[in-house]
């Protein structure tokens, strides 16, 4: 609980400041909102070392293999690192840039992911041989 609070006042502090730059400094305001975003993402980045911890102990319980969890992970990065620069972008007034990086995203997380639906389509096949 402590952690989003200390996030939001990151974030609202942060935000206050930009607004209030962006009056007379508008090229300071995209410094302070980027580096606030830096911040609050370095202080959730150690959270997140215990979360996959956790995500690794259920995978080994459930049985999963170790490379599909692989790919999950990869893919839960570029959704995220997409979603966070796409954001920016459009902060900064270029919905242009932010609607390719979407594009890019979604193209490279289909590339990583198609193993699985190599995998998926070869078992359906099985199935359907069976009839």
């Amino acid at each position: 609980m402590n952690e989003i609070i200390t996030a939001a006042g990151i974030a609202v502090i942060a935000t206050g400041a930009a607004v209030l730059l962006k009056q007379y400094k508008p090229e300071y305001a995209f410094g302070v909102s980027l580096a606030a975003g830096a911040t609050i993402l370095i202080f959730v980045m150690f959270k997140l070392g215990d979360i996959i911890g956790s995500v690794e102990e259920f995978v080994s319980l459930a049985g999963i293999s170790n490379e599909h969890y692989k790919i999950m992970l990869r893919c839960l990065g570029v959704c995220m690192i997409t979603k966070i620069t796409s954001e920016t972008c459009k902060d900064c007034g270029q919905g242009s840039i932010s609607t390719k990086i979407d594009m890019a995203g979604k193209i490279i997380i289909l590339a990583i992911a198609m193993p699985l639906f190599s995998e998926i389509m070869s078992i359906v096949k099985a199935l359907t041989e069976m009839r």
